[in-house]
């Protein structure tokens, strides 16, 4: 009888063991820090617990070994103190020969048994539960334990940490917890859940995206950029400012591409509230010029830093590509920022399911914003260059080419770019151009 109750005390060790390990692991870090400025003091274990992750398995380890061997070695003992006798007496001669041997395995499989059920799945799902209440009750003796088997939780931390080195492992304390990918799945199961609202998750992806993209990406290329020459007449400018109602406008030297400077609006109705003649150039502040390849968020960082709303962006020639606002910078993130001033929508869907779409939106905005997949490519960034590298020439206008499972039929040409196109779907597998090039 002893002998039963021993052998499940160490079960239930070993549960006890096997749940800790469960709950520590997964207790949430936020919550125990928490719980420490609470001034809860098991928490404050459960830290240290947590903040040296190989120290707490190889103690976590060291108990399941101990609990396990001892409920074996009670359990062997007893197959033959007191399950062999009575097999011995079973009147056949093939089980009373090896009455020792049956009754040891008898004892494996009934403490296997218990020890699958007790000492680790109803532990461990309890401890899923609720990992963090779980955690905050075996924190001060899962500690204690360590401490008393200081010595040996060191030899095998040391030992294990020697073996992974030559196998390219790192101890867990350099282990990536959770990459990206891991974090957008969650935010996914959460949203299929009911957790977070679809506007929650695109916000969160949003963020990710935010610091892998380029200026390049987000910036307003500088054929839709609307700009002052120095020559401009001083009602033509109030005129252009009263219409597009913008804040801030790239004023040029003969040339579009040649920014002198950045001409506030407020600057202006200044000098005309107050009546005084007015010289553009004096009103002009300097331009903040950008590369191309820079990060968006290294970008906001520094317009932050320096109080600026708009730059300038070069590419690697030092050529003007484009200007850059905040708003775009901010509009990555929380998707775009409409008001009453903005022009039409970019993308809108026509009554036979096709799309009137300005070209001169970019490949991933459509695809994020519309649910429109086109091929991306570093060959093009916008609607209007996908188009143009499939035809290999600037298109007339009424033009059609099937290309990537769409057709698309170019409505209107501004100089010698694409301003809107029609997009229509044409089923799978029709990505031939039409007359070898796209000609109507």
């Amino acid at each position: 009888m002893l002998e039963i109750i021993l052998i499940l005390v160490f079960i239930l060790l070993n549960g006890f063991f096997a749940g800790s390990e469960i709950a520590v692991v997964t207790a949430r870090k936020t919550r125990v820090s928490e719980l420490i400025k609470e001034g809860n003091q098991r928490a404050f274990i459960l830290k240290k617990l947590q903040s040296d992750p190989d120290r707490f398995l190889a103690t976590v380890q060291i108990g399941v070994t101990i609990v396990g061997a001892m409920a074996s070695a009670i359990g062997g003992a007893a197959a033959v103190k007191v399950i062999k006798p009575l097999i011995a007496q079973v009147p056949l001669a093939i089980v009373a020969d090896y009455s020792e041997a049956v009754a040891i395995g008898l004892v494996v499989v009934v403490i296997s048994y218990l020890s699958l059920i007790i000492g680790e799945l109803v532990p461990k799902s309890i401890a899923l539960m609720n990992p963090e209440r779980f955690a905050l009750v075996v924190a001060r003796p899962l500690y204690g334990f360590s401490r008393i088997f200081s010595f040996f939780v060191s030899i095998l931390t040391f030992s294990t940490n020697i073996i992974l080195k030559p196998l390219g492992g790192k101890p867990f304390t350099q282990r990536s917890f959770v990459t990206e990918e891991e974090i957008k799945l969650l935010i996914k199961e959460g949203r299929d859940r009911g957790v977070f609202e679809p506007e929650e998750e695109e916000l969160i992806h949003g963020v990710f995206e935010f610091t892998d993209l380029s200026v390049k990406e987000v910036m307003v290329p500088l054929t839709k950029v609307v700009a002052f020459s120095l020559d401009t007449p001083i009602q033509e400018i109030l005129d252009t400012i009263s219409e597009e109602q913008y804040s801030r406008y790239p004023v040029y030297y003969k040339e579009k591409s040649n920014i002198k400077g950045i001409l506030y609006a407020k600057d202006v109705f200044k000098k005309v509230s107050s009546k005084e003649s007015m010289d553009v150039r004096k009103l002009l502040r300097a331009p903040f010029f950008v590369p191309e390849s820079m990060k968006i968020s290294a970008l906001l960082r520094q317009m932050q830093r320096k109080g600026i709303h708009i730059a300038v962006v070069v590419d690697e020639y030092g050529a003007v590509t484009g200007i850059v606002t905040i708003e775009d910078l901010i509009e990555e993130i929380v998707g775009e920022i409409r008001d009453e001033f903005d022009e039409e929508k970019p993308v809108i869907k026509l009554r036979d399911g096709s799309y009137l779409i300005d070209a001169s939106i970019s490949i991933r905005d459509l695809k994020d914003d519309y649910g429109i997949d086109i091929p991306a490519s570093p060959d093009y960034d916008t609607m209007g260059g996908f188009v143009i590298t499939r035809l290999q020439r600037i298109p007339a206008t009424g033009e059609t080419l099937n290309a990537d499972g769409w057709n698309i039929k170019i409505v209107q040409i501004i100089g010698k770019r694409i301003a809107r196109v029609i997009l229509k779907p044409v089923g799978d597998g029709a990505a031939e151009k039409k007359d070898d090039g796209g000609d109507s």
